[in-house]
């Protein structure tokens, strides 16, 4: 992954240096972007899309691989699930190739899909000049999400020498020209040949739903089903539709670098990472924070994780390389790295393909060199996604860039926070227990003991999270608790809580884990012998437990 502020490098998380590209000038806006490089007239028309408050299934195209027989059987089969009628199901006769040419790309998938909007009346176009596509402008599209399935091919290969082609962008966007074919399809509707560089969009940092929002016609949404295996894709439905009906509950991880603001050009990147941690996702689901250089660890007791935000490893490490690891059903995953989609169908290789393996229903990932800047925001997509936006909306309204690298794997219609929005029960009601696990149940009680605390205060906050674990008997809920007393800096409190978590929780790594987070917050505060007592007490205890081999980590941090 390269930095946006003229120095580019492709380090890995244990800072083996790829080679560094020195880069004359990139000029990215904080909320948005200038480039040379622009859409014809057909992206930049104005905005003539569906009628609002549409379900998003009613604005959706599901794109199949004739050439592969389980594509069209898994089209079939999200189709049927999600209510798409048939005449929306689109089969193209391309490449099985996850990697195409330029050439397989505009033959076999935009000129038959354009053919297929033209014919159906999908969309309009002024003037209608099939035979001189540049100069056709759509002015109006009934269509905002496409879906990609299994077979679709997933990137395009850098080309050379392309008719049409321009880009004045410094160096190396106007040398890149590879793309990944969903980002490529978001672009459809611009009957562009600048394909060079990248295109400015108009949704990023948008905070309207897609058919609603002030933006080209043209342009839509793309979301690919795809993974290693065709049953996975299956899962990868099912779950999402589950979900969505009896909500995302367990918790966040987020793995930082400990990089400060500025420090470095890779910097950007834990910005993303804190705000995430700090601001956005702990008043919904309890969130861990690692902010060390280091990843998480392979022992690291992960349970129950039900958001993942991670950087910067080449390959699947820490505990997703971790034999019966399982992410919760529904869960939604990203880990930053330049390549980590180069396959999505490998579960071994890269980060995607792994991700999905392990259970992750939603996953980001780049086909290719996105740099820094022009990869997922991810404060941003967290942001949108936890306020309810479906999967697609929240993506693409945090990439600063179309026709580009990054992939957006999962059902783009899926909605987890749908529950997490209509949280409307009372707390001293012994039924709210009674919606599902027990995970479901701290879940709901600690979305809303967070909320108190978000608007009210953490002394009220504190109050209702822990009125509501005494009465659920959860652990759960006193982890949370005293992860949030620990970014709020009260390490006394933080410590309590988890002691009440440990006392509740049955599983030794869920004790380990939460000893683990009470030895972290104690030696930050300046209390190392009680942290060093606390981590020798809980090492005995677990000593039969593989998950307490991360104790040893902490030794370092609590010596005097």
């Amino acid at each position: 992954m390269n930095a946006s502020d003229g120095y580019y490098t492709r380090s890995s998380r244990r800072g083996r240096p790829y080679g560094w590209i020195v880069v004359a000038a990139l000029i990215l806006l904080a909320a948005g972007l200038t480039t040379s490089r622009v859409l014809t007239q057909g992206l930049l028309g104005p905005s003539g899309g569906p009628r609002a408050g549409a379900n998003p299934a009613d604005l959706a195209v599901v794109v199949f691989n004739e050439n592969d027989p389980l594509s069209r059987e898994l089209a079939d089969f999200y189709a049927g699930k999600r209510g798409i009628p048939s005449e929306r199901v689109v089969g193209l006769k391309c490449l099985t190739d996850e990697e195409i040419s330029r050439e397989e790309y505009d033959n076999h998938i935009a000129a038959p899909l354009r053919q297929v909007f033209d014919a159906r009346g999908w969309w309009k176009r002024s003037p209608d000049k099939p035979g001189e596509e540049p100069s056709s402008i759509v002015t109006s599209n009934q269509i905002c999400y496409l879906v990609l399935i299994r077979g679709i091919p997933l990137r395009i290969k850098q080309t050379s020498n392309y008719p049409g082609d321009h880009c004045n962008e410094p160096s190396p966007l106007k040398d890149a020209n590879g793309a990944c074919v969903d980002s490529e399809l978001t672009v459809l509707g611009g009957f562009t040949r600048a394909i060079s560089g990248f295109l400015p969009n108009p949704y990023f940092r948008s905070y309207s739903r897609f058919p609603e929002a002030k933006r080209p016609p043209a342009m839509m949404l793309v979301g690919r089903l795809d993974a290693p295996t065709g049953s996975m894709v299956k899962r990868m439905i099912e779950d999402s539709l589950a979900v969505e009906k009896t909500g995302l509950w367990g918790r966040c991880y987020i793995d930082g670098r400990g990089m400060a603001a500025g420090s470095n050009p890779l910097a950007e990147g834990d910005v993303w990472m804190a705000k995430l941690a700090n601001e956005i996702v702990p008043y919904t689901l309890p969130t861990v924070y690692d902010n060390q250089p280091a990843m998480f660890s392979q022992p690291f007791p992960m349970n129950e994780a039900a958001l993942y935000f991670g950087w910067y490893s080449e390959q699947v490490a820490g505990p997703f390389a971790r034999g019966g690891f399982k992410f919760q059903p529904g869960a939604v995953a990203c880990h930053i790295h330049s390549f980590s989609a180069t396959s999505v169908r490998d579960p071994f290789k890269w980060w995607v393909g792994p991700l999905i393996d392990k259970g992750a229903d939603a996953v980001l990932g780049n086909v290719y060199e996105p740099y820094l800047s022009l990869t997922t925001h991810l404060d941003i997509f967290a942001d949108h996604l936890l306020d309810g936006y479906t999967f697609a909306e929240s993506a693409w309204a945090a990439q600063p860039g179309l026709s580009w690298m990054n992939t957006v794997v999962g059902d783009p219609l899926y909605r987890p926070a749908l529950v997490w929005k209509n949280l409307e029960f009372d707390l001293d009601d012994p039924s709210g227990s009674a919606g599902g696990s027990s995970t479901a149940a701290d879940g709901r009680a600690f979305a809303q003991g967070a909320r108190t605390w978000h608007a009210k205060g953490p002394a009220a906050g504190a109050a209702a999270l822990k009125k509501s674990a005494e009465r659920l008997h959860s652990g759960r809920i006193y982890e949370g608790l005293g992860l949030l007393e620990s970014a709020h800096g009260d390490a006394g409190r933080a410590a309590e809580a988890f002691e009440h978590a440990a006392k509740y929780y049955r599983e030794p790594a869920d004790r380990v884990r939460v000893a683990y987070e009470e030895i972290r917050c104690l030696a930050n505060a300046g209390r190392k012998r009680e942290a060093a007592a606390i981590l020798a007490s809980s090492r005995d205890q677990n000593a039969s437990e593989p998950a307490a081999a991360v104790l040893d980590e902490l030794k370092t941090l609590v010596a005097p």
